[in-house]
């Protein structure tokens, strides 16, 4: 029988190299030009921005213990087509082996949150066993490395691949700005503030991962977060009390570095794919602006990119069972980092599974897709189960079907109404105008005129307004002949197309039809483009010119952003790079116009959107959750209220009327909760405090004994 080919044989030999400059060349200029790029953006406020950028320490000291862990995990996987089939064989097996690992020490984290174990030096005993696990592995891996790729010689084509530096340079800006200063579209990171990194906050202080009370998003699958958790673990156990500035920093910081892995991860797929053609394919996914401003925040979205480009990679290769086990183990760590990876990232790759009749390796990836994914689906059962339910696996998903937990029907109600498409989009032409309005349109996609216009004319705008076709994007100048061409290239492009058709129809049926949802896109849309461009040279000058423009503009989004741009400040507006650099309460008093409470007093915040800046024991809920001094004042009125603060030791209690009017007006708020009723409240025992507080923000004392004028 004759002996299998050692994997490497595949790698074709090295060409002599006829010039000074080799890949590796190439691999530490990007990072400098990046940086340069960053203090272009940044100008005299660059060393500040870098000082930030230490807190890469703490990514650091999670990526390194996941990629030799993973390491370990994927040892099977090393001879198999699916790792030989890349043109740098070691290094895809690498960002394989970190997205493997990264999954084990989410899921181990939600372990020892669940056995009360994220102190006293737990999560960081963790990343040590981890690492002593795989380190056998890793060192094998790294003596038997093949460096010839880094070693060859380097095209002038290759230099293409420094575009990248434009995004990436703004990708390090824009992580050095705390949440709830950046990025409009996104409400300047409000889902930040309201969940990601305060329930991670939330998880250390109570040394549990159970889900938090009054905070809904608490029970959703939580990878990324969990990460988030071990980042303030660690920051507390080494620097005590003040940990707020390297979990903030810290989970952005990791958070960036996952999604640059992500387009890494795309550029090496086992495809048939020139160098040229990964370089494309590399840099089209970074130059999305979307992707520089979800891969900034500390949001979960670049782990789905992550996620989803190796589960392509793997998907479109020739699987055998070890390989179909991988596939499984990402797709299920992929929705335990957001559900609707399930029909952005499962479906498509079930799809074509499907398609190429591999019935074997689908059937291994979706039972231990479903394993991997159980403990978070164990753990929401657990906790919406009910003497008349069993618990919802999914929960707050499909509560009205399979079940609501602790939740009222009308908080089910409020929480479909304000997780389901708009209503304009209802029909099917709705739907199809959403697509466009999402996509095609959407600036943050890609730059239309329109947004050119808007980025570079004094005073700045976001180029909202005019006829539609001054709106639509460049990339899509690329992308459409790319869909064409790339059918040249074989069954690699029709699986890719039918791939990108499956993301299409699951984000028109299953989401919200939101721009942010349709990032996934981007992966199959990059390889096709890079397809494209190995068929047809003139179309690959195309191409070129339009990444080249789209990679300008990200390194341009912080201009009307910030009021940053080539070392300009805008006057009207304080610094905001690093301005938790020093000292974080200083920028919370100034900035958020709250008062320094201490660690020991008790918060009850309303409406206010931002209990991640807020000191001491915050008690709050979200929209979805029952409003808690609502119920206290419609069960006892204005004393019930009053009563019912003191007895949960409340402190001060802050009222953002701003917010409350908003979500209202949007998901539905409380109608008990008015200025008329708080009003009523103040002879009980509410005391408004003479502070100087942003618009719309009151704040109260609680009197800690009843005054005498309301005693019967």
């Amino acid at each position: 029988m004759p002996q299998r080919p050692h994997y490497r044989s595949t790698i074709p030999p090295v060409v002599p190299v006829t010039g000074p400059f080799r890949v590796w060349h190439l691999l530490v200029a990007l990072p400098l030009l990046t940086v340069l790029v960053a203090g272009f953006i940044a100008g005299p406020l660059l060393l500040v921005v870098m000082a930030v950028a230490f807190n890469a320490i703490w990514a650091v000291m999670i990526l390194l213990p996941a990629t030799v862990f993973g390491l370990l995990c994927t040892a099977r996987l090393a001879r198999t087509t699916a790792i030989r089939n890349s043109i740098w064989p070691d290094v895809w097996r690498m960002v394989i082996s970190a997205g493997v690992g990264l999954g084990a020490i989410s899921l181990g984290m939600l372990l020892l949150g669940s056995l009360h174990g994220l102190r006293d030096g737990m999560p960081g005993l963790l990343l040590i066993v981890l690492t002593a696990a795989g380190y056998p592995a890793a060192a094998g891996f790294l003596r038997g490395m093949d460096k010839r790729p880094f070693t060859r010689a380097l095209r002038w084509s290759d230099a293409a691949m420094l575009l990248a530096a434009l995004p990436l340079g703004c990708l390090l800006v824009a992580s050095s700005f705390p949440p709830g200063t950046l990025w409009h579209t996104e409400g300047y990171g409000y889902d930040v503030l309201e969940y990601h990194l305060q329930l991670a906050r939330q998880f250390s202080a109570a040394n549990s991962t159970a889900p938090v009370e009054g905070n809904i998003y608490s029970y959703l699958s939580l990878n990324i977060e969990m990460l988030y958790t071990l980042i303030a673990a660690l920051a507390r156990t080494l620097l005590g009390a003040d940990y707020l500035y390297p979990l903030i920093y810290g989970a952005q910081l990791l958070h960036a570095g996952i999604t640059v892995l992500a387009a890494v991860a795309i550029g090496l797929v086992p495809i048939p794919l020139s160098r040229l053609g990964r370089i494309l394919a590399f840099v089209a996914v970074l130059a999305v602006p979307w992707t520089i401003v979800v891969g900034s925040l500390a949001y979960n979205d670049g782990a789905v990119l992550l996620y989803g480009a190796l589960a392509l990679g793997l998907t479109v290769a020739d699987l055998s069972v070890d390989s179909a086990i991988i596939l499984g183990l990402l797709l299920g760590l992929a929705v335990g980092c957001k559900m609707t990876a399930g029909v952005m990232i499962c479906v498509p790759a079930a799809a074509v599974l499907a398609v190429r009749k591999k019935y074997q390796p689908l059937a291994v990836a979706v039972v231990v897709a479903l394993a991997v994914y159980s403990p978070w689906m164990a753990r929401s059962m657990v906790f919406t189960h009910t003497a008349r339910q069993f618990g919802n696996p999914i929960f707050p998903v499909f509560s009205g079907t399979l079940g609501r937990g602790h939740w009222s029907k009308s908080l089910a109600v409020r929480f479909d109404r304000g997780h389901r498409p708009p209503a304009a989009s209802a029909t099917f032409l709705g739907h199809v105008s959403a697509l466009a309005d999402q996509s095609i349109l959407d600036r943050q996609w890609s730059p239309g005129i329109a947004a050119w216009a808007g980025l570079l004319y004094h005073p700045p705008r976001f180029g909202t307004g005019g006829a539609w076709p001054w709106h639509i994007g460049m990339l899509w100048l690329a992308l459409i002949p790319a869909l064409l061409l790339a059918i040249l290239r074989g069954r690699p492009a029709v699986m890719l197309l039918i791939f990108l058709l499956v993301q299409v129809l699951s984000w028109l049926l299953c989401t919200q039809l939101q721009a942010r949802f349709f990032l996934p896109t981007i992966l199959p849309m990059a390889v096709l483009m890079g397809l494209a461009a190995d068929a047809l040279p003139a179309y690959r000058r195309l191409v070129w010119i339009i990444l080249a423009g789209q990679a300008l503009f990200c390194g341009l989004l912080l201009g009307p952003e910030a009021g940053l741009f080539a070392g300009m400040q805008n006057p009207s507006r304080p610094p905001l790079i690093g301005a938790l650099l020093s000292l974080p309460e200083d920028w919370i008093e100034s900035s958020t116009a709250m008062p320094l409470f201490t660690n020991r007093d008790v918060i009850y915040l309303e409406g206010y959107s931002s209990p991640l800046y807020v000191r001491g024991r915050v008690i709050y809920n979200t929209v979805f959750n029952r409003n808690k001094l609502a119920r206290a004042f419609k069960r006892g009125g204005p004393a019930g209220a009053v009563a019912w603060l003191r007895r949960q030791g409340v402190n001060y209690l802050i009222v953002d009327w701003n917010e409350v009017d908003r979500l209202r007006r949007t998901y539905g708020f409380d109608p008990l909760i008015t200025p008329h009723n708080i009003k009523a409240m103040i002879p009980l025992g509410l005391i408004p405090l003479a502070v100087k507080t942003a618009p719309g923000i009151q704040i109260f004392e609680v009197a800690t004994a009843e005054p005498a004028a309301a005693r019967p």
